[in-house]
């Protein structure tokens, strides 16, 4: 019996301090229109963000930091590399002219207090494009935050994440800027 006991103390502690899982898989939502059609350049999305973990959660003096449990640099790179190919251009390594993104900043900061929590998201990123004509480097941000009763959503957190991270990529992407200048 006490073995029973042991082994039902063991599985209760292992169980109390699971990682949450957390994940940031935006998608892009455009116009279907083949503006980029002819353009030919490579693209390449980096993660500079001053630290790696995405989502921060303080608790008085407690501060946990997490990291999404999906590569969220790859994960981005498919989608706007997608996203740039059903608008009509070819990606080429090889290509003079070359598309660079970088994430400055994707994180989730909450403050959870006994009877509510506060979340806040930002996200930042800068686009490069460099070619014999010259440079382009432009940023996009955006930021959002909300509180609610009690103990901290993750799923919410999530979410609002992913649609802060889908309305910055949508703002980059939808500008005539950078696409001027890839010409």
């Amino acid at each position: 019996m006490r073995y029973l006991w042991l082994t039902l103390a063991i599985l209760l502690a292992g169980c109390a301090t699971q990682v949450p899982s957390f994940i940031v898989a935006p998608q892009i939502f455009w116009p279907q229109q083949m503006e980029l059609n002819g353009k030919v350049f490579s693209f390449a999305l980096v993660d500079l963000r001053p630290r790696a973990q995405t989502l921060t959660i303080r608790q008085g003096s407690n501060e946990q930091h997490y990291r999404t449990s999906n590569d969220v640099r790859a994960q981005l790179e498919q989608t706007v590399a997608a996203a740039l190919q059903e608008k009509g251009a070819t990606l080429n390594s090889q290509s003079p002219v070359q598309m660079k993104i970088q994430i400055n900043q994707l994180q989730s900061n909450v403050i959870q207090r006994p009877l509510d929590h506060q979340v806040t998201n930002q996200v930042t990123m800068t686009v490069f494009i460099q070619s014999d004509n010259g440079s382009f480097t432009k940023s996009y941000a955006g930021d959002s935050n909300f509180t609610s009763p009690l103990k901290v959503d993750l799923a919410a957190v999530e979410r609002e994440l992913r649609v802060l991270t889908e309305q910055v990529l949508n703002q980059l992407l939808q500008d005539p800027a950078w696409k001027d200048a890839l010409n």
